[in-house]
């Protein structure tokens, strides 16, 4: 019997307009009458997110920054797992050498290291990265940046020197670029230099940098420990290489037909994309499954 349904938020839960659909939200209501919890496993922080919870009304745990951070479904936090704070200088020297602009998740909020113009492109970067249909151009990419939540809740510093001295916990690391043969090629590099390092992608356009232990699947084992419950009762949802963990720690995983090949390889079952409510669908069939064996 399934008591926790655990979801991955862009490609997954979200459509392409990043929203939740209204068969997903209730099939995610229907859960809850039903007793079954749910939880949010992204690659964003609890800042990013916050408004998609407030706009839902979701009252569920957190897997945040890919498992680097665990919150209860009042956010309290109850585990986190930072980046060595000695290998951030070398870090972002590589990264600022392969042409990308880190983008810093941290205890204190996302930071930035460079100019207004190096923030702004970055997030153009991250907004053609969300684009799914691929129409945006960088300009329209960083007008739509300026009004978006990632660039409101940012705080740009003048040098990486600035930014260290503030002794923050460096939970996660991303960069962006839309060549993605271009990342193919650097990612490669960083998993070379820093074996220490988990160093994925949730998409093709970006980089994804946390411990090697900071991942979802080792977030979730902490969250089920604390709830009672065995990965048999827990079933999750996932897209993109940062949801791998959880494929292979968790039997009752679920890809929507747009995951990346990895993630559909790992899959108890492929469900409907994320365009046509797959997730909504897949937790309706599983509540009826529950009612048949309760």
């Amino acid at each position: 019997m399934i008591k926790l349904i655990v979801s991955d938020m862009d490609g997954t839960l979200f459509n392409s307009n990043q929203e939740i659909s209204p068969h997903n939200l209730a099939a995610i209501r229907e859960a809850s009458k039903q007793g079954v919890r749910f939880m949010i496993a992204t690659g964003r922080s609890v800042d990013t997110i916050g408004p998609t919870i407030e706009k839902y009304d979701l009252h569920c745990g957190l897997i945040l920054l890919n498992g680097a951070e665990v919150r209860d479904e009042n956010s309290r936090i109850i585990n986190t797992i930072n980046i060595d704070y000695e290998i951030i200088p070398e870090l972002a020297r590589i990264l600022n050498r392969q042409g990308y602009i880190p983008e810093y998740m941290t205890n204190k909020g996302s930071q930035l290291c460079g100019t207004e113009e190096m923030m702004e492109k970055n997030m153009g970067w991250r907004m053609m990265c969300l684009d799914r249909s691929h129409t945006l151009t960088l300009e329209e990419a960083i007008e739509q940046g300026r009004n978006s939540v990632f660039q409101k809740t940012l705080t740009r510093n003048n040098t990486i020197e600035d930014m260290l001295a503030k002794d923050l916990e460096i939970r996660k690391i991303i960069v962006f670029n839309p060549d993605k043969e271009f990342n193919t090629r650097n990612r490669e590099e960083l998993m070379e230099k820093f074996p220490e390092l988990s160093i994925l992608s949730s998409y093709p356009e970006n980089i994804e940098i946390n411990s090697k232990y900071a991942q979802k699947g080792h977030g979730l084992q902490k969250a089920i420990e604390k709830i009672g419950i065995s990965k048999d009762e827990v079933a999750v949802f996932g897209d993109g290489l940062n949801d791998l963990s959880m494929f292979e720690l968790f039997p009752n995983a679920y890809a929507p037909a747009n995951a990346e090949f990895e993630i559909r390889e790992k899959a108890k079952e492929i469900i409907p994309s994320n365009n046509d409510d797959g997730v909504g669908k897949k937790i309706f069939e599983l509540l009826y499954k529950n009612k048949e064996e309760a």
